[in-house]
């Protein structure tokens, strides 16, 4: 995010969170995430309100690169691996993201940007799996996947608290769906993941 360096990104994304867990979304201000951060708000500058939304998803792009990936797995496997990383982040924030999102799907432009986000996150999915995500092909497939990422978000919304099912069960269907339908030009040949390790910053 232009202007705000990684520590207030990670800061922004927890305060939002925190504060989402117990007040309608529609009612914070940014001064609000910056007491909650116990932050100058002149920390955030030039940020809004809505670029605490993208620290917060940023954050959770951020836990797909914690921990290795299995050289052996197929890409598709690869692909369906990470997401699930976004997801586990994501469960212990579960109630504030209600909040967040509640009403959203009567919005035109705040789903909009939602696809945005989801567009970036699968943009890095693909090159943590080792795919080619530039150029006009690269946007395709990540336009495409952030469509998959968006499916399994709904079914999220609707597991129950720790429990996957619906959402492993949309991944694991868009992504065969998605295999089948496109295949090589998809980037699902057996291809070598990039290396990644721990240390990301996580919205905790």
């Amino acid at each position: 995010m232009i202007g705000l360096d990684a520590s207030a990104r990670a800061a922004l994304a927890r305060a939002a969170l925190d504060v989402a867990a117990q007040k309608a979304w529609r009612a914070v201000k940014l001064a609000d995430l910056a007491a909650a951060a116990d932050r100058p708000i002149t920390d955030f500058y030039p940020a809004v309100l809505s670029d605490a939304l993208d620290c917060i998803e940023e954050a959770f792009d951020r836990a797909m690169a914690e921990g290795e990936l299995d050289d052996g797995q197929n890409v598709r496997d690869r692909l369906f691996d990470l997401i699930m990383r976004r997801f586990e982040a994501m469960e212990p924030h579960r109630a504030a993201l209600g909040v967040i999102e509640a009403g959203r799907d009567g919005d035109p432009v705040a789903l909009a940007a939602a696809h945005q986000r989801h567009v970036r996150a699968a943009r890095w999915t693909l090159t943590l799996a080792g795919l080619d995500a530039d150029g006009m092909g690269g946007q395709a497939r990540a336009q495409g996947l952030a469509v998959i990422i968006g499916q399994a978000r709904a079914a999220w919304r609707g597991d129950d608290a720790g429990d996957f099912a619906k959402t492993m069960s949309s991944l694991d269907k868009n992504l065969r769906r998605a295999e089948e339908m496109f295949g090589r030009f998809a980037g699902f040949e057996t291809r070598a993941p990039v290396t990644i390790g721990a240390g990301a910053n996580r919205a905790e």
